[in-house]
């Protein structure tokens, strides 16, 4: 099987490097803008071969994979039209699905290729050729968007691909994946940068750093992440991440009014909801992980 990845930044380039790990007979072609970061990615073993042109590249790919931000990625799509052979499988590593789906689609409506999004929910606030790793997928889930008409064997070959490099596969609708990533993944970023964001105003002291413990960096750990990505997610899952921001802000109103009128006892449950909530989610977790 011939895999071509098209953007070698730390998504394409730990792919390139699990595939080659975990597929010897996978052949993994690459191709980017930047002949720098093709030549990094051929020195780290990241891929067999790379392409500056991207038509080139997926001329001979069973699987091609787009890595790059969102809204990148049906024009990503659009550049290689002329390459894509028959019976060729398309996907993709976008965080929100509905809309780079739907245009990918219509891309590829009268041809012969086939596009089925793909979300590894895995990454790091790093970002580059240089971040990338070998084992970023290993236990990470990978949700995968197929149409109710989209033949079996081509939602195998997926299931395949992301499972060979230690995934766990789920399958559903672009639209319900868009819904439960922007309560999991995109208000979680949101309300750490938030938070980063208020620490941060002007006129507080210059040295608070300096009185922020682990608590502080764990919660704001994942606002380093790259601005142009998340904006990308805001504009392409608006309407989900405002129904999350919106039911956070009812908890957090109803927290600061409790506050105001000291009622400990109504602020105490709150915190213990809190609490038990994050330890049904660990314990939820651990169990899946067991039984994997």
């Amino acid at each position: 099987m011939i895999v071509t990845v098209l953007g070698l930044g730390l998504m394409g380039g730990s792919l390139g490097l699990a595939l080659r790990r975990a597929s010897p007979s996978a052949t993994v072609f690459g191709c980017t803008r930047s002949e720098t970061r093709g030549a990094m990615a051929l020195e780290r073993g990241a891929i067999d071969q790379f392409f500056a042109d991207p038509v080139e590249a997926v001329r001979d790919a069973d699987v091609v994979v787009c890595c790059a931000p969102i809204l990148s990625i049906p024009e990503q799509l659009r550049a290689v039209l002329p390459g894509l052979k028959p019976g060729a499988l398309v996907t993709d590593v976008g965080s929100t699905k509905a809309d780079v789906q739907r245009h990918c689609t219509d891309l590829l409506a009268g041809r012969e290729a086939l596009f089925i999004g793909s979300h590894p929910i895995a990454g790091s606030e790093q970002q580059g050729i240089e971040a990338a790793r070998e084992d970023l997928y290993r236990g990470a889930m990978v949700v995968i968007t197929p149409d109710v008409a989209t033949a079996s064997e081509k939602v195998a070959m997926l299931r395949g691909l992301w499972e060979s490099v230690g995934s766990c596969v789920v399958a559903m609708t672009p639209e319900e994946h868009d819904r439960v990533l922007a309560a999991t993944s995109h208000l979680p970023h949101m309300v750490a940068a938030l938070l980063a964001a208020t620490l941060g105003q002007p006129g507080r002291r210059a040295d608070l750093p300096r009185f922020c413990g682990a608590g502080y960096r764990d919660t704001t750990r994942i606002a380093s992440g790259g601005v142009d990505i998340w904006m990308d997610i805001a504009r392409t899952n608006r309407a989900a991440l405002c129904g999350e921001l919106k039911a956070f802000a009812a908890v957090l109103s109803r927290f600061i009014e409790k506050l105001d009128h000291e009622s400990f006892s109504d602020i105490e449950e709150i915190l213990r909801e809190g609490k038990t909530a994050r330890e049904a989610f660990v314990h939820y977790g651990n169990n899946a992980n067991s039984e994997e």
